[in-house]
């Protein structure tokens, strides 16, 4: 269409399965993860000035506003970290759960979504995901502070 032999694309998705994967795999274009787990992170960052309004000032009928995500499921635990058990009279080892790996592999970028993105610049350089680089280095505007807060994880 661009009528270049090798255009280069920027792909957003939302789904690791559907859009990430196949657009990094079969075209190798540049990929963008609308990952929502990342806006779990938002409120213990900063207070939004919405959730600070006085009650009294809140309309009568408008409803309790929506919790950001949790990236740790008291079922299955956090989204991006997982404990392994040690051995006898060792600790437990922190890993990478799959899914963090993958969007690591697959993923240039992860945002939150994208009105995290819509006012910057149109030449604003992202730190992307590389092997040269460290693991929470594409998450943009920060790594989740499971990822961030500890550097002991084991990167099997």
């Amino acid at each position: 269409m661009t009528g270049k032999p090798e255009p280069k694309v920027v792909y957003f998705g939302d789904s690791m399965h559907s859009d990430i994967f196949p657009a990094r795999h079969y075209s190798n274009w540049e990929t963008v993860l609308i990952l929502e787990e990342l806006r779990g992170d938002e409120g213990a960052r900063r207070k939004r000035p919405e959730e600070s309004e006085p009650l009294e000032k809140k309309g009568k009928y408008e409803g309790p506003k929506a919790k950001p995500l949790n990236t740790s499921s008291k079922k299955w635990g956090s989204f991006f970290i997982d404990s392994v058990l040690g051995l006898e009279n060792t600790e437990d080892s922190l890993v990478y759960t799959w899914s963090c790996k993958r969007i690591s592999t697959y993923s240039t970028i992860a945002i939150p979504s994208i009105e995290a993105i819509a006012e910057l610049p149109l030449d604003y350089k992202f730190t992307r995901f590389s092997s040269s680089n460290s693991k929470t280095a594409g998450y943009y505007p920060n790594p989740p502070l499971v990822l961030s807060s500890d550097d002991t994880l084991i990167t099997k």
